[in-house]
């Protein structure tokens, strides 16, 4: 898991051409003012623009992905993260082809990602977005991409 401003996101191109274009893909877009719902790249990157409320922790699931990394970027507002490592994640729903996720349960650590930051999750990283700040919903608008391993 890597936790970061978005300006800093050159210092992860190097992870690979898909993942740099996928930095600059959020760079380049005025996400504040488009629509929400899913907006394509190309072939190996696409995202999903979402505006919700925070929950709390027993609302919300881990989830691990195996097809595409996430890079959620935080543009609006904040939210509590939890992740933790795929050796110790306890699946409750099996993974599912289709929608590139499988949920369960997993021993985590916290991050709190405030607007202007982002995380990105490989498909080792166990993850658990959305949840509540300090026990307050708030209200956040995200884009998560994802890229194509």
């Amino acid at each position: 898991m890597i936790f970061d401003k978005l300006e800093n996101a050159e210092f992860y191109y190097n992870l690979s051409p898909k993942i740099k274009a996928g930095f600059e893909y959020i760079k380049s877009m005025d996400w504040k003012n488009l629509s929400l719902g899913r907006y394509e790249l190309n072939e190996d990157i696409y995202a999903n623009l979402q505006e919700y409320e925070t929950k709390n922790p027993d609302e919300a699931e881990f989830e691990v992905h195996r097809t595409y990394y996430d890079i959620q970027y935080v543009i609006s507002g904040a939210e509590v993260m939890g992740f933790g490592n795929l050796e110790d994640f306890k699946v409750t729903k099996e993974y599912d082809n289709e929608k590139d996720v499988a949920f369960g349960e997993c021993p985590s650590s916290n991050v709190l990602v405030p607007e202007g930051y982002f995380t990105f999750f490989s498909t080792k990283d166990v993850h658990k977005p959305s949840l509540n700040v300090a026990n307050e919903t708030k209200k956040v608008k995200k884009v998560i991409v994802k890229v194509r391993v």
